[in-house]
């Protein structure tokens, strides 16, 4: 947990003061951290409270957008969603709602909630063009993103509130935070994830997305991408919220940040549509009140005039780049290197230099260019045989490559190709034909890159399929009211048992069993006790059966046991045993104690039968004698 060691963490929550969830919220949070939680008991649980209920579906309603059909019910959202990406939705939307006012009378919780939304949305928007991860998930991180300052605010509002009205910096207010307290709120919302059991990767955004350039995760990775798009998220919330005054400042980096991830201006102007169209329907949703939500459109005009007239000098060198990337100069001329390097730093891109083949290949390790301009001509290792060497690495093999050379010889462009070159340059370097060659070279970088993410995506999407097949399989053979197997996976387990019985010579058996007078007390207690009565019986069934035994629903109040290498003696010594566990128990229904009683018919498979339906007919048929006879009885012959 960073600077928030467990223990102080512990006696933190100990306190009671943490942003915690409250109510079903929380019921919710930890009934899904345990083992064998269906879906269908989060949905049962979240319903039980109908305003939470109402605006979960909402919610999800809002996320989704056109994507699917319209989700009408809990159960819905559970299976559009999935268990993870509810639960935290839930979480969130729990603590906006308990959260909204605090003991710290200098706190803006108000701001603190709208700025917290706003990052959500931007972050989701983001995240659907990037694909990058799950639009629902990061809108709940973006939410959350800052929960570690709500907590300061609750657990020490007096001596936080003093420090907010100091109007400090955040650089400044984490310092004043780790000197007042030992923590400080980055820290301490990476360990509230952790708490809630949010995966690492989110944990860990909220820990580095305020300094992305400084994050300790490798650059070009996909953890780096995700930290700079949760930092774009949180400026454009920024921008929304900050004074006129201050935006123009705060679009320049924003735009600076946003390239990173290739989100250009266009991008960028059409997600500040978006989100102010999002907000329409959160505000309503969460009652958060009305924000004008500037025009983007403008503010990018506006920074461009003003970045023009602050870097006019270096502006004249290029024109800025919308795809920042990270470039290595090669070459023994201190001249040229200066000249390269300043050409591409105006435009936005990280340089790297080094000036000959064998420090390139030590550049390549440690930084992992995406281009590379190289001189022909320089000692101890010239550009071709470093393209050849780039070119040996599988893990090189998409570094996009120029080489310069001091003559348009058409013999030597061939050498140049063939040795691994992408482009070439003809020295001297004429700016104009330098940013032509780039950008053109930029475009396949970013053709790579977006390729390499459609691969990732698709390699997760596909893993997410096989999981949600399996789920649904699942699904298909479970009862869901006793969640035994249903009649199908009884059917199927009979036609293995069956088969293996007529290769093998063994034995197998099979019980029929009906809960007595089960109509009566559904007459009487009405369907819900009834159903409690089922599930009752399905679970003294299944933990009084041996574990090769195997209990499923067969329908209604019916139940089937199949018992593998079982004779019909040992078979109504096991059914005897589940009979009287049954009478054993009682259902509790308000003042009135149910007792519950089964019949049981057993039959094993015998020489001379020439099909399962013969072994399930016999069963039936005793199971009908028993219950003609006076019920709460075993007939096996």
């Amino acid at each position: 947990m960073a600077l928030v060691d467990e223990a102080r963490f512990k006696k933190l929550k100990i306190s009671g003061s943490l942003p915690t969830p409250k109510g079903v919220a929380l019921e919710v949070i930890s009934l899904a951290q345990q083992d064998n939680v269906s879906n269908h008991d989060i949905a049962r649980l979240i319903s039980s409270d109908p305003a939470l209920s109402v605006r979960v579906i909402k919610a999800a309603n809002v996320l989704l957008g056109n994507t699917s059909r319209p989700i009408a019910g809990i159960s819905d959202a559970v299976t559009v969603l999935g268990m993870r990406a509810l639960r935290q939705l839930v979480l969130g939307i729990a603590l906006m709602l308990d959260y909204r006012k605090g003991p710290c009378k200098q706190f803006d919780y108000g701001k603190f909630w709208v700025h917290s939304l706003l990052t959500g949305i931007a972050a989701r928007h983001l995240a659907q063009r990037t694909r990058m991860v799950a639009p629902e998930e990061i809108f709940v991180v973006g939410l959350l993103s800052r929960i570690g300052r709500l907590a300061m605010a609750t657990m020490h509002s007096d001596v936080y509130g003093a420090m907010t009205e100091q109007k400090l910096s955040l650089d400044g207010l984490c310092q004043a935070e780790m000197e007042q307290f030992g923590y400080q709120e980055l820290e301490l919302s990476e360990a509230i994830l952790a708490d809630m059991n949010f995966p690492k990767v989110f944990q860990m955004l909220v820990r580095e997305y305020v300094h992305p350039d400084q994050a300790n995760v490798i650059e070009g990775s996909r953890d780096w991408r995700l930290v700079y798009l949760l930092s774009v998220a949180s400026l454009m919330a920024h921008v929304c919220l900050a004074e006129p005054q201050q935006r123009i400042k705060l679009v320049i980096r924003l735009r600076n940040q946003a390239a990173r991830v290739a989100i250009e201006a266009a991008d960028l102007i059409e997600l500040g549509l978006a989100c102010a169209q999002d907000w329409e329907s959160w505000s309503s949703l969460l009652s958060m009140g009305q924000l004008q939500i500037p025009s983007f459109a403008e503010l990018l005009k506006q920074a461009d005039e003003t970045e023009h007239d602050q870097t006019r000098e270096i502006k004249a060198i290029g024109e800025r780049s919308n795809y920042v990337s990270r470039v290595l100069v090669v070459d023994d001329d201190r001249a040229m290197l200066a000249l390269l390097t300043a050409m591409l730093k105006s435009t936005g891109h990280t340089v790297y230099v080094a000036r000959n083949g064998v420090e390139a290949m030590a550049q390549v390790e440690k930084h992992k260019p995406q281009l590379i301009i190289t001189d022909w001509m320089m000692p101890e290792m010239d550009g071709l045989t470093l393209c050849r060497k780039l070119r040996e690495r599988p893990e090189w093999r998409d570094i996009y490559m120029i080489v310069m050379t001091a003559q348009e010889d058409p013999d030597k462009l061939v050498e140049a190709f063939e040795a691994g070159a992408d482009d070439y340059l003809v020295k001297p370097i004429i700016q104009k034909i330098f940013f032509s060659r780039l950008r053109a070279g930029l475009r396949v970088v970013k053709l790579q890159e977006e390729l390499a993410a459609d691969r990732e995506q698709l390699l997760r999407l596909s893993t997410d399929l096989a999981e949600a097949n399996e789920g649904l399989q699942l699904l298909a053979l479970t009862d869901a009211l006793t969640a035994l197997p249903n009649r199908r996976a009884a059917m199927e387990r009979l036609e293995q048992e069956w088969a293996l019985t007529k290769r093998g010579n063994r034995n197998f058996s099979c019980m029929m069993v009906d809960v007595d007078f089960f109509k009566s007390i559904n007459d009487k207690y009405g369907h819900p006790i009834g159903d409690l009565v089922l599930k009752k019986v399905a679970s003294v069934l299944r933990q009084v059966a041996r574990a090769q035994d195997m209990v499923c629903r067969y329908g209604g109040e019916e139940f089937v046991v199949i018992c593998p290498d079982t004779d019909v003696v040992e078979g109504s010594l096991c059914a005897e045993r589940l009979r009287q566990s049954v009478m054993a128990c009682q259902v509790q229904s308000g003042v009135h104690n149910i007792k519950v009683t089964i019949s049981i018919g057993l039959a094993e498979r015998v020489a001379g039968m020439s099909s399962l339906e013969e072994v399930l007919s016999l069963s039936d048929q005793r199971l009908y004698m028993a219950k003609q006879t006076g019920r709460n009885k075993v007939v096996f012959k």
